[in-house]
């Protein structure tokens, strides 16, 4: 890939996982990181770490005119006001998903991106996780003909996403930019990844009363594609035993991948397994923060769109949003 030490990337935000981005940065040779958080010894502490600069502010941080990059790594809220911030200075965007929790300056943001010749992608990681990634192929590859139906499903626990910290003051807990359907929307944008551009024509919710959090804790989507096909996509963080994958049907065959299973497979119409591919050995889940990193900038250098593009990205928010309508309705 390029050389990554061309580039001077500004993390803004410097939770979690701003500072995973950060630490990834570096080991694919990024030399010039910067840190911006208003939380001074949170920015502090990762700016140590790294022995990179850190500022309050991003206006104080675009006064470095080293930087070429902004990861926009905050809380969902400030995503869309901070990448027109960093995108009018010219600054490609790497925007951590959700793309927003609203429409609102999506029209600017776009027409911005579009006027400066940017670069924009949407940090959707499970695109380049080796199962997703690996229906995917196959499913270019044809090995069950046409499409017609896909069930995607994650279902997890949200007391156990972060143990250190009390899930009932996270973002995730905010009636504002929180809830399943914002945070577990890497399935929204799997689903349209592998069967196209879709439109919402039915939603269920269920609120997270159990964890005294004011916002919906499982959706139930159903999506019908330009395809002709259709899906189901099950969202949620109140179940305790983690589930992840995904099961599309084609014409001639099913295709499969189960998180804990490791494995996608192939089954021709009769249920009969025709390919098995199972994950590789000593399999880093951190690799693949690492690989879309690299797709970002290697599209930069080479002028090609990226995967979970600003395009891609408008239309799963937009799915998002419509589902989130339902909420007290």
């Amino acid at each position: 890939m390029p050389d990554a030490g061309n580039h001077g990337v500004l993390v803004i935000g410097a939770g979690s996982i701003g500072a995973r981005h950060a630490r990834n940065l570096r080991t694919i040779g990024v030399k010039h990181i910067a840190i911006c958080d208003p939380d001074a010894e949170r920015r502090i502490s990762i700016a140590q770490e790294m022995s990179c600069d850190d500022y309050a502010t991003i206006e104080q941080a675009f006064k470095d005119d080293r930087i070429t990059v902004a990861a926009v790594c905050s809380p969902t809220k400030f995503h869309v006001s901070q990448a027109i911030a960093a995108a009018a200075q010219g600054k490609h965007l790497f925007i951590e998903k959700p793309l927003s929790h609203t429409a609102d300056g999506l029209d600017d943001l776009q027409r911005i991106v579009k006027e400066n010749h940017l670069t924009c992608m949407i940090g959707c990681n499970m695109r380049f996780h080796f199962g997703p990634a690996t229906v995917k192929r196959l499913l270019e590859e044809g090995k069950i003909g046409t499409p017609t139906y896909a069930e995607v499903y994650t279902g997890s626990y949200l007391p156990d996403w972060r143990p250190k910290t009390d899930y009932r003051r996270s973002y995730s807990a905010d009636p504002a930019q929180g809830g399943a359907i914002l945070d577990c929307i890497h399935e929204i944008d799997l689903a349209l990844w592998y069967l196209g551009e879709a439109k919402l024509t039915e939603c269920s919710l269920r609120q997270a009363d159990s964890l005294g959090i004011p916002v919906e804790g499982t959706a139930d989507l159903k999506l019908h594609h330009a395809s002709g096909a259709s899906s189901n996509v099950h969202l949620s963080f109140m179940e305790k035993e983690y589930k992840r994958y995904c099961i599309i049907k084609g014409t001639e065959g099913t295709l499969s991948w189960d998180i804990h299973k490791k494995t996608v497979e192939v089954q021709d119409t009769s249920g009969q397994v025709q390919e098995s591919v199972p994950e590789p050995a000593g399999y880093d889940i951190n690799q693949m923060y690492i690989d879309e990193l690299q797709h970002f900038l290697a599209c930069i250098a080479s002028g090609v769109v990226p995967m979970g593009n600003l395009t891609e990205g408008v239309r799963v928010l937009s799915i998002a949003l419509q589902a989130r309508k339902n909420i007290n309705h």
